[in-house]
């Protein structure tokens, strides 16, 4: 078999020659790890079974690079972990230490056998002879292909050299394992088991890096080991490559090195939400987000996070990639898993398997995860980030994107109506983006699918949430109300003062609009998806929910006829509810506010906002498709519970007091793109491409 033996890792964290070992190797390799597999016993006084399965593998066909061509065969060993009561480390049980020394790509000569290359690259020991991997600790180690958590345990015996000012040596050290790690970093399974089927993992496609991980609980939580998500957007050293067999990697500096959150906010460098390379914008924000979803009563759907000052080694990676093993200490995100797996790793089609899950968890979460996404102005809310447990509860992850401006964004959650997420499960990517492949004429809309039966809708009373806020939520929202965007922005350190006035503005609407008239209000102020016409965060009209196969014609995997919420699909929805249905524009929100009895003061203010709001809308010929797609209602979503009348509501967008005019250059500037689009085609046929 062939796999990586000791790396010898420069300075620069680059990866070594790979060697070949002997096949009695990976014999030894798999009887040493059967051993180290047994349990401790947990009554034990010295020591007890904390964690299981610490895996240390091969790089799979799928994580091909453009260096390591060859397909490999995934191969893996795992050990029982036990820690110390007495606060020694996470280590592999009583006898691992020993036989991780012992293990086939050391070097030891007895096991390599004859097949050993001569001049194989070795790591020497403290006495200079040819010899394998060392044990150590975080600040002896420069390399470790597995780490421990915690102290060294009493008893364990550490080979690596201590490092010193003194020292001539200029070989790195690499050590088998190393103790004194915080947290313990692997790569994202490709697939999961979920409910007995395997499942696919979606990775993600940014630079940002991404582990599974485990780091010690606090002995007041009960202590052990929790499994966590880590994450960081720069200062990994080594280029590691969240996805390896991309030629893209995780920044190894950070632009922010070195800033203090006083520094960040006088230079206003963060940009408006936390998708940014600048660690602390991120860090500053995510923490934030964590503490207004605790503070509203609304922190467990969303996992809790924090900020970590690591000490790790990146995955070893079987010492294929520049970062295998590399040193690590830099400020990272730490999130709770998240229980389950995502939305979309259950597949779009609608069967009674999926509609069973959801029915089967706490709905109420459902309506918990809308008022945070309102009140957060989530805007990145899609399948990939929405997960089940077993047991049918949702949780939301990935809160990067919110808390943006209403002209830019405002809110985009598969769980609203009115958004693009929720129109992309109801009509289909293809129709959403069809303005930027010039075919909106022929794209035809899909079948809604899965992701539609998250509208919020199918789980509240009547349909409608409006001031039906839990006691916690209501007082949270009076304190936000009463203090002042900068005492918001100070009070939750939120890297831009804009995000703490979007925080206070919907506050004030959940209060004094109800939940539907400050996202009605919030649509209004954005711009509509007809007008702009390719992906991304704009406003449509709100549609009839669709609850399930009886209520609308869906995009089945199998024959049902269930509803979600209602499983008998009996939900009635009140007159409110029903408002709510249509355009998003200035004159049907003030229709709307009237409908529900908001007070004429609350409606003019709300309506002068918009106004504002629109105002402050880039010049629209400057960002507009002039091949929009319309915004067409699907006539299988109609239920005759709803009634839907036509409307003579003014466009949304009013740039300037010139519309008109304004109206008028737009439509010959279209007219003039048209033609230059025509003239691209006749020249395409022409040359014959």
């Amino acid at each position: 078999s062939q796999t990586p033996s000791r790396a010898m890792v420069s300075r620069a964290g680059r990866r070594a020659p790979i060697a070949r070992v002997s096949a009695i190797t990976c014999v030894v390799a798999i009887a040493i790890a059967a051993s180290a597999m047994r349990v401790v016993d947990a009554s034990t006084s010295d020591a007890r079974v904390i964690q299981s399965a610490l895996s240390h593998r091969k790089l799979g066909p799928e994580y091909a690079i453009p260096s390591v061509r060859q397909a490999r065969d995934e191969a893996f060993w795992s050990a029982n972990v036990a820690r110390d009561v007495n606060g020694g480390a996470v280590f592999p049980s009583v006898d691992a230490p020993a036989q991780l020394g012992a293990l086939g790509d050391v070097g030891d000569a007895s096991v390599r056998g004859a097949e050993a290359d001569a001049d194989e690259p070795v790591f020497r020991d403290a006495s200079g002879d040819a010899s394998g991997g060392f044990v150590g600790t975080f600040e002896t180690c420069d390399t470790c292909a597995l780490c421990a958590l915690g102290d060294v345990p009493a008893g364990v015996a550490l080979t690596a050299p201590e490092k010193s000012s003194e020292s001539s040596s200029s070989e790195p050290t690499h050590c088998t394992l190393c103790y004194g790690c915080n947290v313990i970093l692997d790569r994202i399974e490709k697939r999961v088991v979920f409910n007995g089927k395997s499942r696919p993992v979606q990775l993600g496609a940014s630079n940002t890096a991404v582990f599974k991980g485990q780091v010690l609980r606090d002995e007041a939580d009960g202590g052990g080991v929790k499994d966590v998500f880590v994450k960081a957007w720069c200062g990994l050293k080594g280029e590691y490559r969240h996805l390896p067999h991309l030629e893209r990697w995780t920044p190894e500096t950070c632009p922010d090195e070195g800033k203090t959150y006083q520094d960040i906010v006088k230079s206003k460098s963060c940009p408006d939400s936390g998708m940014t390379p600048n660690r602390y914008c991120n860090q500053h924000f995510l923490n934030a987000i964590d503490k207004i979803a605790v503070e509203a009563g609304l922190g467990d759907i969303t996992p809790r996070t924090w900020t970590l000052l690591a000490k790790t080694f990146t995955p070893w990676d079987e010492g294929q990639m520049s970062s295998s093993g590399a040193k690590q200490e830099l400020l990272v995100q730490v999130f709770d898993k998240a229980p389950g797996v995502s939305l979309e790793s259950l597949g779009a089609g609608v069967d009674d398997e999926k509609i069973d899950l959801i029915n089967s968890g706490d709905l109420n979460r459902i309506k918990d995860i809308t008022l945070f996404e309102l009140l957060t102005s989530q805007r990145d809310r899609h399948g990939q980030n929405v997960f089940f447990d077993e047991f049918g509860n949702a949780t939301v992850i990935d809160n990067e994107t919110a808390m943006i401006s209403s002209a830019k964004a405002g809110l985009n959650s598969m769980f609203i109506p009115g958004g693009q997420k929720y129109e992309t499960y109801r009509v289909g990517y293809d129709k959403m983006t069809c303005a930027m492949n010039n075919n909106c004429d022929t794209v035809p809309e899909k079948l809604p699918t899965v992701g539609i039966l998250l509208d919020y809708r199918c789980y509240v009373e009547g349909g409608y949430i409006g001031k039906d806020y839990s006691p916690t939520l209501t007082a949270y929202l009076e304190k936000l109300e009463g203090l002042s965007a900068q005492e918001i922005q100070d009070y939750y350190q939120l890297p831009r003062l804009q995000m703490a006035e979007e925080l206070k503005e919907r506050a004030h609407d959940m209060l004094h609009l109800g939940f539907e008239g400050a996202v009605k209000k919030l649509y209004a102020s954005m711009r509509p998806g007809d007008i702009a016409g390719t992906f991304g965060t704009f406003a449509y009209a709100i549609v009839p929910p669709c609850c399930g196969p009886r209520q609308c014609t869906m995009s089945t995997a199998r024959e049902t006829t269930s509803c979600v919420g209602e499983p008998h699909c009996a939900q009635t929805y009140i007159k409110e509810a029903q408002a709510w249905i249509g355009p998003n524009t200035r004159a049907s929100l003030a229709t709307f506010l009237e409908i529900i009895g908001v007070r004429a003061s609350d409606e003019r203010d709300a309506v002068t906002q918009v106004d504002a709001e629109v105002a402050a809308i880039p010049n629209i010929t400057n960002t507009t498709d002039p091949l929009a797609p319309p915004s067409p209602v699907n006539d299988t979503m109609n239920d005759t519970t709803f009634t839907t009348t036509a409307t003579t509501d003014q466009p949304i967008v009013q740039p300037s007091p010139d519309a008109a005019d304004h109206i008028a250059v737009l439509k010959e500037q279209i007219e003039r793109m048209r033609a230059a689009l025509e003239r691209v085609r006749d020249i395409e046929k022409k040359v014959g491409t």
